[in-house]
């Protein structure tokens, strides 16, 4: 069973104080996502919640177990969430700083573009990252991250799924749209 670590001192913040809390905010934000791919605000925000909750949150909040985790990430895991990181500091702080900067792992971000089968038949246009010789959508990073997230945040297994390794290597196979 999962320890709890339920935060009851003074806070700064607004309605938030959990991890677990903050991954609720998340999923409804990859909820609105699945309706529409290209919407830029959701999109925004969806990158910031998901690079906050990993830097910041489970860091500084989290349960032992739960920095565990963040600790065993595979290699790919973890270039998920670098790739996370410079979307979310390039988009908030309209470019990368110096320090972020020589540590970015992307290269850019399309505009929505129909650049696979998900976003021809299902999708609609979709923003894809371009990381080294990857180039996955905004769909299949969602995807693994809320995946990721569950493994961090909820689930028992503390060893990384195997299923969950397979699916990254998926998304960050080398290709160009």
């Amino acid at each position: 069973m999962l320890e709890k670590n339920n935060y009851t001192g003074p806070s700064l913040r607004v309605g938030l104080h959990l991890c677990e809390e903050l991954f609720e905010k998340l999923k409804w934000e990859y909820s609105q996502l699945q309706d529409d791919w290209s919407n830029s605000y959701i999109t925004f925000n969806f990158v910031l919640t998901a690079n906050h909750l990993y830097a910041d949150w489970v860091t500084s909040q989290g349960t032992k177990i739960q920095r565990q985790k963040v600790n065993r990430l595979p290699d790919l895991g973890k270039q998920l969430f670098a790739v996370l990181r410079d979307v979310a500091n390039a988009s908030k702080h309209w470019k990368l700083d110096g320090k972020n900067d020589k540590k970015k792992v992307v290269e850019s971000v399309s505009k929505p573009i129909i650049g696979d089968w998900f976003a021809y038949f299902i999708s609609g246009p979709v923003p894809y990252i371009s990381v080294g010789e990857a180039n996955p959508s905004l769909p299949e990073l969602a995807s693994v991250t809320i995946k990721c997230f569950e493994w961090i945040l909820v689930s028992e297994e503390l060893n990384f799924p195997i299923k969950l390794a397979e699916e990254l290597q998926l998304v960050f196979l080398p290709r160009r749209n």
